[in-house]
């Protein structure tokens, strides 16, 4: 009985010997697949090495250090390679470092940002990030590419492109230049508009007139452009434009934008007297003629224009014509004053008021007007002064005998 329960138990045992080595083999399959090779280490990594970006800008770098060892890495970071000029930080959330201590199957993310300096060279430059352990220094290569970049459209945008109004009207356009380029710059302004038309800019809701205005990189800024017409432009629509440039050749930016003035319109007399004199001469009690000119100096036609006088009482001022059916803009009427003085008007001077006008206006002219005696009363007078010399020497001769 005991030699059979021996044999059992040495069966047994020889059975267990033969299929050990047959599970670690499972094992060991199951940890690493057949045909691959499980990677180990420590690893310094940037998820995009290469960043191009404008002069001044800052380049950012996001950078992950991997411990996949069993063991704790201490690593102190330095920055190699980097022009003169150049800046750099180093940040572990919002801290600036200059050294890790990476847990074994752990990743530290940092932050490397490195600015350019505004001088350099539109081209690529290397530099590396040196990770030093006690294993040794591992460097990374890094790249900027320093370039001009676009971050837009340039554009010159109006709040309103079209304003309304007469030719006495300033017009007021407000404008937004936003800057697209990738670097700040000094946009000249012109404007192109018809004849008669003053252009004159200013930066925002200020007083000061500029020619140009700065913008930074991707900003904006308001331009007030304010536009005076000359007194003679007709009624009607004006486009024109404004533009502005920055720069030159491959560097050059631009907008320009497409306005327009609608002018309404409005008359403007005004009359002058004898070869632009406002004075003359006449005689009591005769009537005296004087050349006068109406003109229209306003941008649209005066309608059913009116002419009448003020005068001193007894005196008499006639018009011809008294009345004008239309004085188109810009044109000029003859006009005859007729000027009676009284006949017991003393000699002096005297003051006419002439007035002219029309629908939507006016314009009175003072007339100085010198009155001078008639000569048949003078020679009345010498008449009469005459009578009395002979009266007088008569009643004396014949009084002067008794």
């Amino acid at each position: 009985m005991n030699a059979r329960l021996k044999i059992t138990c040495i069966a047994l045992c020889g059975a267990l010997m033969l299929t050990a080595p047959a599970f670690a083999q499972s094992a060991s399959t199951a940890a690493a697949p057949s045909g691959s090779m499980a990677v180990h280490g420590f690893w310094v990594a940037a998820s995009h090495p290469d960043v191009t970006v404008s002069p001044g800008k800052d380049a950012t770098f996001s950078i992950s250090v991997l411990n996949d060892t069993q063991a704790p890495k201490r690593t102190g970071y330095t920055i190699t390679g980097l022009p003169d000029g150049w800046t750099y930080s180093l940040k572990a959330g919002s801290s600036d470092v200059s050294a890790s201590m990476v847990l074994p199957n752990q990743t530290d993310t940092l932050t490397l940002s490195v600015t350019p300096a505004k001088s350099a060279e539109r081209k690529s430059y290397t530099f590396a990030l040196d990770a030093k352990s006690d294993d040794g220094t591992k460097s990374l290569p890094l790249s900027i590419t320093v370039a001009n970049l676009a971050t837009g459209t340039t554009t010159l945008v109006p709040d309103l492109p079209a304003l309304k109004g007469t030719a006495k009207t300033t017009f007021k356009f407000k404008l937004k230049l936003t800057n697209g380029s990738g670097e700040d710059a000094l946009f000249n302004l012109a404007a192109d508009t018809p004849e008669g038309f003053q252009t004159t800019f200013k930066r925002g809701y200020g007083s000061e007139e500029i020619t140009g205005v700065p913008v930074k990189a991707g900003a904006s800024e308001d331009i007030t452009a304010e536009i005076k017409l000359n007194s003679g432009i007709a009624a009607g629509t004006y486009p024109f434009r404004i533009a502005t440039v920055a720069g030159e050749g491959a560097d050059q930016q631009s907008a320009s934008t497409n306005l327009s003035i609608v002018v309404t319109g409005s008359p403007d007399l005004a009359l002058s007297g004898p070869q632009q004199r406002l004075s003359g001469e006449g005689v009591a009690g005769q009537e005296t003629t004087f050349p006068f000119t109406l003109e229209n100096t306003g941008s649209a036609p005066a309608e059913q224009v009116k002419l009448n006088a003020s005068s001193p009482s007894g005196w008499n001022v006639t018009f011809d014509p008294a009345e004008i059916p239309e004085l188109p803009a810009g044109t000029t009427q003859d006009v005859t004053v007729k000027i009676k003085p009284t006949a017991k008007a003393i000699a002096g001077d005297y003051m006419v008021s002439l007035r002219a006008s029309a629908a939507g206006t006016s314009n009175s002219t003072q007339f100085r007007i010198t009155v001078n005696t008639s000569t048949v009363w003078g020679m009345v007078g010498i008449g009469i002064i005459g009578i009395a010399v002979l009266v007088l020497v008569a009643a004396v001769m014949r009084y002067g005998r008794r």
